[in-house]
């Protein structure tokens, strides 16, 4: 079964900084083409901003391409609409991918934040990575 999961900005940043952890580990199955993942717009815009500012312009531009490439991209105007309805859920900042996941039914939402822990949906990327019988890395990332 391909799962079709919504993955927040910080599991493409641990993919690359933590080459042994979970969420290198749920990259290697997006490129195997065993998920399907899903981002925000935000998301998008945020994984740039964070290689930019911690690596450089060029590594920045080629992960929005990856993400570009490899993911299905929820753009901010197909879901503004919505945002009011799970505003009071959780804080501004996860506002945008909460109501993505909502929206389109998603059943993972794969993260590493404990702002997501009363949203059903909310797994980390170690019990993602199990959900697969891998051999998950000991850190919850």
């Amino acid at each position: 079964m391909r799962y079709r999961v919504f993955l927040d900005t910080n599991v493409f940043i641990y993919a690359f900084e933590f080459p042994e952890s979970n969420s290198a580990a749920i990259i290697e199955l997006l490129n195997d083409g065993r998920i399907e993942a899903v981002i925000s717009e935000r998301v998008l815009k945020e994984v740039h901003a964070y290689f930019k500012k911690f690596h450089d312009k060029d590594l920045a531009s080629a992960f929005r391409n990856y993400l570009v490439r490899t993911c299905t991209i929820v753009l901010f105007s197909e879901v503004r609409n919505e945002l009011a309805k799970y505003r009071n859920l959780i804080k501004e900042k996860d506002l945008e991918q909460l109501t993505c996941v909502k929206k389109l039914g998603i059943k993972y939402l794969v993260a590493f934040d404990r702002d997501f822990d009363q949203v059903e949906e909310y797994i980390t990327p170690k019990s993602f990575v199990q959900k697969f019988e891998l051999k998950a890395a000991a850190s919850a990332y």
